[in-house]
C-alpha cells in the first residue's frame, strides 16, 4: 500500500453536536439517531476503525430537578487516537404537540399576515420594502406564501367539522373490522386523520413565535429556550466530557431555538462582566442551521411596534441582534449604542438550505455565515425539507468544516505512519 491510498486526516480534539429537532411530531432519540446513523456511515467510507457508545449523564433542569441525559460517542477503536464526537439531542416536541387549535392558528396566520403588511407598508420601511421585493424569489415569498397559508387555513376551518364529523360516523361502523392504531377512541382517531401534516407543523411555528407576555403560549416558548440553554451550559461545563468545541446544529424551527439560545447567552455574557469565561462560551465553535426558516420569521412573524413606539421598537431590536445586518434596524438618532454586547464572534455559522424546501432559504437577514446549497434530489415539499438528513455531501461538508485536524499536525502524522507500516 502506497501513502497515496492512505486517508490523511482523521478527526481532532473532543467535538460535542448539540443538536435541535424541527417541527413536526417528534419522538425522543429520533433526531440523534438520525444524525448518528448517516455521520457513521460517512466515516466508514474515509475507513476510519470506530466505536459507537450509548453514554448517560447526570443534568439538572433550570428548576433544579435532576434527570439523565443519553448520548451517543463515536470514537476511534485505536487507543492512542484520543479524538471523540459526542451528539447530544435537546428534545422539545412535547412542550407544543397538541397544544394549539385550528380556530386559534387561523387567528395567528390572519394576525400575522395584517402585521406584516402593516409594518412594511410604512413610510419609514419602503426603502427596505424595496430591495425585498428586488429579488424575485423574496418577491413570491412576500406576495403569496403567508396569503396562501391563511387562506388555506381559513378554508380547512370550515370544512373541518364536518370532516372529523363524517370520519367519526365511519369509524364508528368499522370500528369491529379494525386493527392495531385504530383500535382506539373513534373521536380522538378522527382528529388524528381528518388533520394534515401542515397544520401540526404549522402550529408549532406559531405557538414558538408568539412572544406576547399575554399569551399563555409564551409560557411554552420561554419553557422551550430556558432548558435549551441550561442543557447547553451543562454540556459547556462537563468537566468528564472537557469539550474543545461545541457545534449548536438545528434543523428547521430548531434553527431557530438555536439562534435564540445563542442570543440569549449575548445577553447573560453582557450582564455580568468576565461572564463569557466563566460560561466558557470560546467553547462553542459553531452554529450549523438546515430546512431553517430564521428570515422568514424575522420577515413575518419577529415582533415589532406601532409605528410611533420607535424607543420600544430599537429596544426589542437590541435584545435580538446577534449577527443581524445593520440594514434591518429601525433608522433613528436614538438609542444607537446597542447595549447588548455579543461575545461569540469566534462562532462559524453555516446554513445550508435546498431550493425544493419551502421552509429553508439563503439568509439574507443576518451576516458573517456562509449560505450552501444542497444538490440532493428531492421532490418539493416535506421530502425537500428532510432530505438534508441522509444526505451524504451534507456530512462531509460539516466534517470538512468542523471536524479535521491539518494534514501538516505532527500527530496526524505519526498515526498516518503507524496505519502505513501496519498494513505494508
Amino acid at each position: 500500500m502506497s501513502h497515496q491510498d492512505i486517508n490523511l486526516r482523521f478527526p481532532k480534539g473532543r467535538t460535542a453536536f448539540f443538536i435541535i429537532h424541527g417541527v413536526g411530531q417528534q419522538n425522543p432519540f429520533e433526531t440523534m439517531d438520525y444524525f448518528a446513523r448517516n455521520l457513521l456511515k460517512y466515516f466508514d467510507n474515509q475507513s476510519l476503525s470506530l466505536k459507537l457508545e450509548h453514554l448517560i449523564a447526570k443534568r439538572r433542569l433550570s428548576n433544579g430537578s435532576i434527570w439523565t441525559e443519553s448520548f451517543v460517542r463515536v470514537s476511534s477503536i485505536d487507543s492512542e487516537q484520543n479524538w471523540l464526537v459526542d451528539i447530544h439531542e435537546y428534545y422539545w416536541a412535547h412542550n407544543t404537540e397538541n397544544k394549539i387549535s385550528i380556530p386559534e392558528l387561523l387567528q395567528w396566520a390572519e394576525q400575522t399576515l395584517d402585521g406584516t403588511i402593516k409594518f412594511y407598508n410604512r413610510q419609514e420601511n419602503k426603502d427596505l420594502l424595496q430591495r425585498l421585493l428586488a429579488d424575485n424569489k423574496r418577491k413570491g415569498l412576500f406576495q403569496f406564501r403567508l396569503r396562501s397559508l391563511t387562506m388555506f387555513l381559513r378554508l380547512f376551518n370550515l370544512v373541518y367539522p364536518a370532516l372529523r364529523l363524517v370520519l367519526w360516523l365511519i369509524l364508528l361502523l368499522v370500528g369491529p373490522f379494525l386493527r392495531g392504531r385504530f383500535l382506539q377512541s373513534a373521536w380522538k382517531l378522527s382528529k388524528q386523520l381528518v388533520t394534515p401534516l401542515l397544520v401540526n407543523f404549522v402550529g408549532d411555528v406559531a405557538i414558538y413565535s408568539i412572544t406576547d407576555p399575554k399569551s399563555p403560549y409564551q409560557k411554552i416558548r420561554q419553557q422551550i429556550l430556558t432548558e435549551s440553554l441550561t442543557l447547553l451550559k451543562a454540556i459547556l461545563k462537563d468537566k468528564q466530557a472537557n469539550y474543545d468545541q461545541v457545534i449548536l446544529t438545528g434543523h428547521s424551527l430548531g434553527s431557530c431555538i438555536a439562534y435564540d439560545t445563542l442570543n440569549l447567552l449575548c445577553i447573560e455574557s453582557t450582564l455580568t462582566p468576565n461572564k463569557s469565561k466563566s460560561l466558557l462560551l470560546d467553547k462553542i465553535k459553531g452554529l450549523i442551521t438546515f430546512g431553517s426558516p430564521l428570515d422568514k420569521i424575522a420577515f413575518f412573524l419577529r415582533e415589532t411596534a406601532q409605528q410611533d413606539q420607535y424607543i420600544r421598537q430599537r429596544m426589542l431590536e437590541h435584545l435580538n441582534s446577534f449577527r443581524v445586518k445593520p440594514e434591518f434596524a429601525l433608522q433613528s438618532t436614538y438609542l444607537t449604542q446597542n447595549p447588548v454586547i455579543c461575545q461569540l464572534e469566534q462562532i462559524h455559522w453555516v446554513n445550508y438550505y435546498y431550493l425544493k424546501d419551502p421552509i429553508s432559504g439563503h439568509l439574507d437577514y443576518y451576516e458573517n455565515l456562509d449560505n450552501v446549497e444542497m444538490k440532493y434530489q428531492a421532490s418539493w415539499g416535506l421530502e425537500g425539507h428532510m432530505g438534508y438528513w441522509t444526505d451524504p455531501s451534507f456530512y462531509e461538508n460539516i466534517a470538512e468544516r468542523f471536524l479535521y485536524a491539518s494534514n501538516e499536525s505532527t500527530d496526524n502524522q505519526k498515526f498516518v505512519q503507524k496505519v502505513f507500516h501496519s498494513q505494508s
